[in-house]
């Protein structure tokens, strides 16, 4: 709440140039010291009509704009969390899944391009005021296997899929984003798409390239990527989960009191599933949801942003007069106490429209010089929202993926818990890594319940895998397979069905782009000693002596036995089946594409 001011005591962060010298000081990635398979997804922009203008301009003036456009554009990949890997003249190459893979990286490296194309309407306008010039982008996204590596003194990815990349922005329209195959296989149910008419012949590929044309992002930048048959996935488990649900919310509305439910698990275990049957089964209740995101770190209280402009009905498309009219009724609806002040109403409701960035018509923000009394204020006034949201009937407030929550905003949902007097039900989706920033999170109230969702049983998945094949029964081997591969993971299932229906050729066995993607998102996530370890382990096979892994640990100079324990506790690793193996320790992976995801990456 003190954006801009300065903080005696704490560094400025470094400024980062426009245009750096070495491609790596922009991104800084932890490179890897071996190389790496990796499933990436790679952007190439290129500016067109650069020449046409270069021939107008003089030389000078086309490097000063050639930097601060490229800077420009730099600045949309890191935004998602992308790496620049080089600038070639006119020319962006960024990588999304390399070094680090996020699970995501495909819908992220479409979402910069679509920034690309949105940055460059501000890049163009005083272009075209100054010099009478415009540029336009052409953008060509692909997704598929690269070694990534050093090569030289810099990281960079090389492959097939490079080359399609590089083909598809040659062959894109100025102004337009041109995505391959498995980039629109993993990206179609959080992007709106338009096919290519034709498939595109590509120099140096034998057979013609289908492609797509990605023209925004569906209903919000935070659209949520899951299959397109999640919706009609026979919900299966989850009975006790479900009734602890629908237990806190009669306890709500029976009490008038807050409570809270947090719902862990590793991703694609079924907690959005779980939260959708639940929300179907109190439909006519009042839920308002807002998801954290992975990246946008300027995105400060985005869930909540989310939750008033539901509530208050603002769309994107709202200009601002009529967003900051419609903030201002609704929210100067719920913040009005009888024979209160209106001027103290105005002021929190500009408060709550800071948040958004709507300027309210009927008052501005107190000035508050102590940043701890802005802070306050400004809880209050949510808190103030979210009771008036309940006056009339219970309110459920689901917040998702709260693991990538600011701290500013995991704050505010304790806050709410604490000191909210409403029947309002706070449901919170999270992975473990929760627990890792907070560790007596929703174990210290009483008002305040966790739950952790393991994976299903055999007979649950296959019962799931039956239904999602349709015509197949309990008993059919290809449902007996995928159930098995899967591991009591929904979301694994789900995709390999899929991945089975849409290509004939596929088999049981391969590893669909989004699953990898998650999984090496997973491995990522660990330190470089733990993800040696797993490395060497999974050449063993899915399960392995303790002691095969000495000489790793010896030659790397690392606690075998402390990396082995955080393996354990992360669930990646747990005891074996048999105990022992040649008189030893036996450990194993605790899913097989686990095993699967760290073996293809060597």
């Amino acid at each position: 709440m003190a954006c801009g001011a300065a903080v005696d005591g704490i560094a400025d962060p470094p400024s980062e140039p426009a245009l750096p010298a070495e491609p790596m000081d922009l991104a800084s990635p932890d490179t890897r010291s071996l190389d790496e398979r990796r499933t990436v997804t790679v952007v190439f922009a290129d500016l067109s009509g650069y020449t046409a203008i270069a021939e107008q301009l003089d030389p000078e003036s086309v490097k000063r704009q050639l930097e601060r456009i490229l800077g420009r554009l730099g600045e949309e990949v890191l935004r998602y969390g992308g790496h620049v890997d080089k600038f070639i003249g006119d020319n962006v190459m960024a990588i999304f899944g390399a070094p680090v893979a996020h699970g995501d990286d495909a819908v992220r490296a479409v979402r910069a391009s679509l920034g690309m194309q949105a940055a460059m309407v501000e890049i163009n306008e005083p272009l075209a005021a100054q010099w009478g010039v415009t540029f336009e982008l052409c953008v060509g996204v692909n997704t598929g296997e690269v070694l990534a590596g050093n090569v030289g003194d810099g990281y960079t990815v090389i492959g097939d899929a490079v080359n399609v990349a590089a083909r598809l922005q040659a062959a894109a329209r100025p102004g337009s984003v041109t995505v391959g195959e498995e980039t629109y296989r993993a990206t179609r149910d959080a992007v709106r798409y338009a096919a290519v008419p034709e498939a595109l012949t590509l120099k140096g590929k034998r057979e013609p390239v289908r492609a797509w044309e990605a023209l925004d992002g569906r209903e919000s930048i935070h659209a949520e990527l899951s299959p397109a048959n999640a919706a009609q996935a026979p919900f299966v488990g989850r009975a006790g989960e479900l009734a602890q649900m629908h237990a806190s919310f009669e306890r709500v509305g029976s009490t008038g009191a807050a409570h809270m439910v947090t719902m862990i698990g590793e991703p694609g275990v079924g907690k959005s599933r779980l939260l959708r049957q639940f929300e179907s089964e109190i439909s006519g209740e009042v839920v308002r949801r807002g998801r954290c995101l992975p990246y946008g770190s300027n995105l400060v209280y985005w869930p909540l942003g989310e939750v008033i402009r539901a509530e208050c009905e603002i769309i994107e498309t709202d200009p601002p007069a009529l967003a900051g009219a419609k903030l201002s009724e609704r929210s100067g609806a719920l913040l009005a106490e009888p024979g209160g002040e209106p001027r103290s109403t105005a002021a929190r409701v500009a408060v709550i429209g800071r948040l958004l960035g709507i300027e309210a018509p009927d008052g501005g923000v107190p000035a508050e010089e102590d940043p701890t009394q802005a802070r306050e204020l400004f809880f209050a006034a949510v808190r103030s929202c979210v009771e008036g949201m309940a006056h009339e009937r219970p309110l459920v407030l689901v917040w998702e993926d709260i693991h990538w929550a600011d701290d500013g905003m995991l704050d505010l949902i304790e806050y709410l818990l604490q000191w909210v007097r409403a029947p309002v039900l706070q449901i919170c989706l999270a992975r473990e890594q929760l627990l890792e920033r907070r560790e007596g999170w929703g174990h210290v109230r009483r008002n305040a319940t966790t739950a952790f969702l393991e994976p299903l049983g055999e007979g649950e998945s296959l019962e799931l895998v039956a239904s999602l094949l349709k015509d197949a029964g309990s008993s059919d081997p290809v449902a007996a397979a995928v159930a098995a591969r899967a591991g009591g993971n929904p979301l694994f299932a789900e995709e390999m069905v899929r991945r089975l229906g849409e290509q004939e050729s596929a088999k049981v066995e391969d590893l669909p782009a989004t699953v990898q993607a998650l999984l090496a998102a997973r491995l990522d996530s660990l330190e470089p000693f733990q993800r040696r370890l797993l490395a060497h382990a999974s050449v063993i096979g899915r399960t392995f002596a303790q002691d095969a892994l000495v000489p790793v640990a010896e030659a790397e100079g690392g606690d075998l036995a402390e990396a082995l324990r955080i393996l354990r506790e992360k669930d990646i690793v747990v005891a074996g089946d048999g105990g022992t193996l040649a008189d030893q320790a036996e450990l194993a992976f605790k899913h097989a594409l686990i095993r699967d995801a760290a073996y293809e990456m060597l």
